[in-house]
């Protein structure tokens, strides 16, 4: 009994690692991309507002 509870626990351990990495990483995305838009719309031609829109 010992074994499966520690097993489950474990699991539900990865499980909230696996989802909260997901949420760190859309987050940091998210924020990489506010800093360089400006930079990347320069280097393919296009404004910020394009971009936003594509």
């Amino acid at each position: 009994m010992n074994s499966s509870r520690s097993r489950a626990t474990a699991t539900a351990g990865m499980v909230l690692l696996t989802l909260s990495s997901g949420q760190f990483l859309m987050a940091l995305d998210t924020s990489v991309m506010n800093v360089s838009i400006a930079a990347v719309a320069e280097d393919i031609g296009t404004t910020v507002t394009g971009i936003q829109t594509a």
